[in-house]
């Protein structure tokens, strides 16, 4: 009974939090924002036939970010049948002589990426290496967690140019030009400043936390290293590994990083339309032409900064070939290993799908439009408390800021434009904010079920950390609206 709670307890309240949003469904007017304000559209509700319609959309929604940890599996499961891997993350864990700063240090790289990178889950790529390094070096359970998935979080919450739905927020939002919000500098000293505060007040935590914890207490590792005697003598070559390793992070920074959006670099945008459309060989007419790198690539590689999920995951299998084909795994071997890491991340991917479950549901039936309406009028004017719980509400049932910004965009800038900036930092701290505690949060779905740890034992753990974190989130919102 206890393993069943362990593994299903998250699952319990992904499905608790839908089922409200459809009962939501059958009570609440549907409605929308427009530039003009709101108009309630009558009633919405759900029935039998758009449970299935809920699943199909869930599912087509996240199917890239399944992918993508389905690819992440695969290629750690191929470096896990490598005695070379073994010898990097235990050299590594050997070297380190402070544990606490070392958590620490892994947790400002983790959060940096991700505040920085437009795709939160290209960060996961990096997790289960770092696991394996805080697993030797004998930490806990919930410190590993905390260190790696609850850091990306931080991440989230502290969004400078980076994470999911951000550019769909400004796009929706009409702030999309570098010079303006959220690019402009007070803004972003704003949101770094977030950053800031959420990894100090984050690490005390975790830091206190590894203070008190047993010495004997359960540590984990999320890919076991499992080499046969007879492949140990063969694969202790570090330097493929290594390599690989390196050239993905680089190609996760170039790839991930709006250059031109974000800082007006156009020279991967310049090299990409020359390498795809200028290195050809010519046929026997222009519809013949051969364009080398175009054709080679795929007509959907897109140029250095505007890479998504699927590109990623399309060079992180090359990669696990690659691996694969410089420590000379048969055949068989190789898809034995592919199997057995792609099926540990199955059961993480489910998260997605739940989490898209319920955004699905207040899209077919905007109902959280006339709540937050409701709350909103409840002032004449810009109240630091309405449009706090509004932020509050969209976040935990929308799962994605971009779809927030859909429903919210064109009314924002026009009905608060004298209070855009703090308006803009609420909705996207918050949403980071969010996602510490609700079950339909993905990034912590997945890294709850990958290191089996209940849902119940981390809202212990996180209570503080988020009572701490909202008074300051209060504190922040207060000093932009006054100043």
């Amino acid at each position: 009974m206890k393993k069943k709670e362990k593994r299903y307890g998250l699952l319990k309240g992904v499905l608790i939090l839908v089922v409200i949003a459809f009962i939501l469904t059958w009570v609440i007017p549907a409605g929308g924002f427009t530039s003009t304000g709101y108009s309630e559209t009558g009633m919405a509700r759900l029935g039998l036939y758009d449970i299935a319609y809920t699943i199909y959309y869930a599912l087509s929604f996240g199917v890239d970010k399944i992918v993508l940890l389905l690819a992440i599996g695969a290629f750690y499961g191929v470096l896990t049948r490598t005695q070379a891997y073994e010898r990097i993350v235990s050299g590594i864990a050997r070297k380190i002589k402070h544990k606490k700063i070392a958590v620490v240090v892994f947790s400002v790289i983790l959060a940096a990426l991700t505040s920085l990178l437009t795709q939160t889950f290209v960060v996961l790529i990096f997790v289960p290496f770092i696991i394996s390094i805080l697993n030797r070096m004998k930490l806990d359970k919930m410190t590993i967690l905390a260190t790696t998935f609850g850091s990306i979080l931080v991440g989230i919450m502290g969004a400078t140019y980076g994470t999911d739905g951000i550019s769909m927020f400004n796009y929706y939002l009409g702030l999309t030009s570098t010079g303006e919000i959220p690019y402009d500098v007070p803004a972003l000293l704003v949101r770094a400043g977030i950053l800031l505060i959420g990894l100090v007040l984050f690490n005390f935590f975790t830091i206190s936390h590894m203070s008190k914890v047993e010495k004997n207490a359960e540590s984990t590792d999320l890919f076991e290293v499992e080499v046969s005697e007879d492949r140990a003598s063969k694969t202790k070559n570090m330097i493929p590994i290594i390599v690989v390793g390196v050239v993905i992070l680089a190609l996760a920074i170039l790839g991930f990083v709006d250059w031109k959006g974000n800082f007006g670099v156009e020279a991967f945008d310049d090299f990409h339309n020359f390498v795809t459309t200028e290195i050809r060989i010519d046929g026997s007419d222009s519809a013949n032409d051969f364009f080398i790198f175009q054709d080679l690539l795929g007509t959907g590689m897109t140029e250095l900064g505007a890479w998504n999920n699927i590109t990623i995951s399309a060079i992180l299998i090359l990669f696990t070939v690659i691996l694969a084909l410089c420590y000379r795994f048969k055949f068989n071997e190789f898809i034995d290993s592919i199997k057995h890491g792609a099926k540990k991340m199955f059961i993480p991917s489910v998260c997605i799908v739940g989490a898209y479950l319920l955004m699905i549901v207040v899209y077919q039936s905007t109902y959280v439009a006339t709540i937050v309406n409701r709350l909103l009028t409840l002032t004449d004017s810009f109240n630091i408390a309405t449009m706090t719980i509004s932020s509050l509400i969209l976040n935990i049932f929308h799962t994605d800021l971009g779809f927030t910004g859909w429903v919210m965009g064109s009314f924002l800038p026009v009905e608060y434009a004298d209070y855009l900036g703090p308006v803009y930092t609420m909705f996207t701290s918050l949403y980071g904010f969010v996602q510490f505690f609700i079950p339909t949060s993905m990034i912590l779905g997945i890294g709850l079920l990958a290191l089996k740890v209940k849902y119940s034992e981390w809202l212990k753990y996180i209570w503080r950390f988020l009572l701490g974190m909202f008074i300051c989130l209060l504190v922040i919102f207060i000093l932009m609206a006054i100043i």
